[in-house]
């Protein structure tokens, strides 16, 4: 059963959603993540085969507790998350996303989430590899800085 999400989380992660919608329609590279577009929120971009897919990264224990339901996850340096609609989207397109390797969300239906202790940009990219199977495979001159 989901839990009550207080409605300043509700409002930001409404426009949270608003960018990801865009940014997934938005030819990408392989793997990029910018500045923040709220506090605590920045966009995670990537392209398989041509198709962009756009996950949202969570810093602010706050919001990380919000998405997860429970507040035993103190450690937690990051959250990376997935709607479940894209993610269907990019399977009818022939691009596997491993919802079996995220967490489903008790507390926000619809959206799946992977913890990170420590979120660099190199743990996030490796990462992303085991999420995205399909995401092509390169040697570590090819990350994106």
């Amino acid at each position: 059963m989901a839990r009550h999400l207080p409605m300043k989380f509700l409002d930001k992660l409404r426009e949270v959603q608003l960018v990801l919608d865009v940014a997934h329609t938005e030819s990408g590279r392989h793997f990029d993540y910018g500045r923040e577009i709220l506090p605590g929120v920045r966009v995670v971009r990537l392209e398989v085969h041509g198709r962009p897919i756009a996950l949202s990264l969570w810093s602010y224990a706050i919001d990380i507790v919000e998405i997860c339901g429970d507040a035993a996850y103190p450690a937690t340096g990051a959250l990376l998350a997935i709607d479940a609609d894209q993610a269907r989207e990019l399977r009818q397109l022939g691009v596997f996303v491993d919802l079996a390797q995220f967490t489903r969300s008790d507390s926000v239906p619809g959206i799946y989430y992977a913890l990170f202790d420590l979120a660099s940009r190199k743990q996030l990219h490796s990462v992303l590899h085991k999420l995205v199977p399909q995401l092509e495979p390169h040697d570590d001159r090819m990350l994106v800085s």
